[in-house]
């Protein structure tokens, strides 16, 4: 018995059917990112368009889905701390590109998902003020930017503790000890301390393990991140 050529000549259009009706932007990059979340003081609680998600340190499987009214609305909340809120950003998912088969179907189907658009940033630090204390205020602004330093400069931080000591290591206890007696003393004791450094996996952990370390040496509690 043979295959009639119609039935042939089908076949290639219904191997294609799945990427015909399905967004490329769906298939490639899926409808969901994972987003972590962190902060500089422990027992932030997190809520999203109102939905409470958990507390600190936190991941979330984020559907990318805007349909319903969705804002992506984020509010972080701490005992004797001020309150923040700010909308989680999305950016054009550039995979949304290679949809080529039809803007109105498959397109469409990309537009439903969320996936047309992908979270970006995934990863959040959020550095919380205390109650009453301008963010703006200099004691808010040297937290902060220890905090960006070690969150960004992690990996070369502990590539000089690997070693011993080095200008990322040198620059960060600056920022923290100021003088150079107290500086020369932060490098001493995270050299020391550095085999708990080494084995942090991710930047929020690293900075939670180097302002234990701090907050452990009396002469340097009061240099704490």
């Amino acid at each position: 018995m043979t295959t009639p050529r119609r039935t042939l000549r089908l076949a290639p259009l219904l191997a294609l059917a799945p990427l015909l009706l399905g967004g490329c932007a769906t298939i490639f990059t899926g409808t969901h990112d994972t987003l972590t979340f962190d902060a500089n003081v422990p027992g932030v609680r997190l809520t999203v368009d109102g939905q409470y998600r958990g507390e600190l340190p936190l991941t979330l499987d984020m559907s990318r889905n805007f349909m319903g009214g969705r804002q992506f609305l984020a509010r972080f909340e701490a005992p004797g701390h001020a309150t923040q809120e700010f909308t989680l950003e999305r950016a054009f998912n550039p995979v949304a590109i290679l949809d080529v088969s039809s803007t109105i179907v498959s397109g469409g189907v990309d537009v439903l998902t969320g996936s047309l658009m992908k979270f970006s940033p995934r990863e959040y630090h959020v550095q919380m003020v205390p109650a009453g204390q301008a963010a703006g205020a200099p004691a808010a602004r040297r937290s902060a930017e220890l905090h960006r330093f070690a969150l960004n400069g992690f990996r070369d931080l502990q590539k000089d503790l690997a070693r011993g000591g080095g200008e990322s290591l040198s620059t960060f206890a600056a920022m923290v000890g100021g003088d150079g007696a107290s500086a020369r003393r932060v490098v001493e004791v995270s050299v020391r301390g550095a085999p708990a450094l080494l084995a942090a996996a991710t930047a929020p952990e690293f900075v939670r393990r180097f302002d234990a370390l701090l907050a452990g040496t009396p002469d340097l509690a009061g240099c704490r991140l």
